[in-house]
């Protein structure tokens, strides 16, 4: 099995980040690291899964510069064999300080519309996901998720048209942006094939320190 590893970021990896995804378990795998320096985030991510196609790799497996990963991430997020699956870390508050809510969205209903579920109500709090983990419900359908920690086949890059990666600014709609990342998933969704959670691989997030999503 063949693993690209690689990093978005605009000027530096932390390395916190560095450090966890060098000392991941890579179960044998063979794992290649790559990283996209100096342009937006979704012509980063982009070029990445442009890369993860011209390797040959078989998984792509995306860690932003600001997150921390566990050791065994990447073979819990392996162990379900689905085209998407992340972890989960902690989202931003309005002061740059951690909130108590994760960058996992609930999954719509068949009458929900798509982009605009993003938001804060429709976030999991890391209590609820930690309540899961507990009660053993490890994989999880969601309705999308931030790209801090995000497993991907590489096939899947095939089944949906380029860009993968979009930033949606709706001048006059309900909301003001669709993230590139969220992009992603509605293009997923748009394709049939659905998101998932590892509730088992709970990241860090570099606020002012590293904030653990446990």
């Amino acid at each position: 099995m063949r693993v690209l590893i690689a990093i978005p970021t605009f000027e530096n990896i932390s390395p916190d980040t560095f450090k966890s995804v060098w000392d991941m378990d890579k179960g044998g795998h063979e794992c290649l690291f790559d990283f996209v320096r100096g342009h937006d985030c979704a012509a980063a991510r982009n070029k990445i899964a442009a890369k993860a196609q011209e390797s040959g790799a078989d998984w792509l497996l995306m860690v932003d510069g600001d997150v921390t990963v566990p050791k065994d991430a990447l073979l819990n997020l392996l162990s379900h064999d689905v085209d998407c699956v992340g972890g989960f870390y902690l989202r931003r508050n309005e002061a740059n300080m951690p909130s108590d809510l994760t960058c996992a969205y609930k999954l719509l209903d068949e009458h929900g519309r798509a982009h605009f579920n993003y938001t804060l109500e429709s976030s999991y709090a890391k209590g609820e996901l930690s309540d899961m983990r507990e009660r053993g419900e490890y994989l999880v359908e969601i309705h999308g998720c931030g790209m801090g920690c995000i497993l991907v086949r590489t096939d899947v890059f095939g089944r949906i048209g380029y860009p993968w990666f979009k930033w949606i600014n709706y001048p006059n709609g309900r909301r003001d942006v669709l993230t590139e990342d969220l992009y992603f998933c509605e293009e997923l969704r748009n394709a049939g094939i659905p998101r998932y959670l590892d509730t088992r691989v709970a990241c860090g997030h570099l606020f002012r320190r590293i904030e653990e999503a446990v």
